[in-house]
């Protein structure tokens, strides 16, 4: 039987998000950066990079204080 491959994907509402680096600053493996792109209230928001390096830990989501995060496990 093979094994499915463990895929992350990290889905941010850049709607809510207040640029507060919660998210950014929790993550064990640097797989958030801030971007550059404002949104209808002038924050910015965190761009999910480093895919591979993701553990689905959701430390990010469980941090954000607007809920702006939402971490899915994807079986590939």
């Amino acid at each position: 039987m093979e094994k499915k491959k463990k895929i992350i994907d990290i889905e941010i509402n850049k709607e809510y998000c207040k640029a507060c680096l919660f998210c950014i600053d929790s993550c064990p493996k640097q797989c958030l950066i801030m971007g550059t792109e404002l949104n209808s209230t002038g924050f910015t928001s965190p761009v999910f990079v480093n895919q591979g390096n993701c553990t689905g830990c959701a430390i990010c989501s469980l941090l954000c204080p607007d809920m702006a995060i939402q971490v899915f496990e994807i079986l590939n």
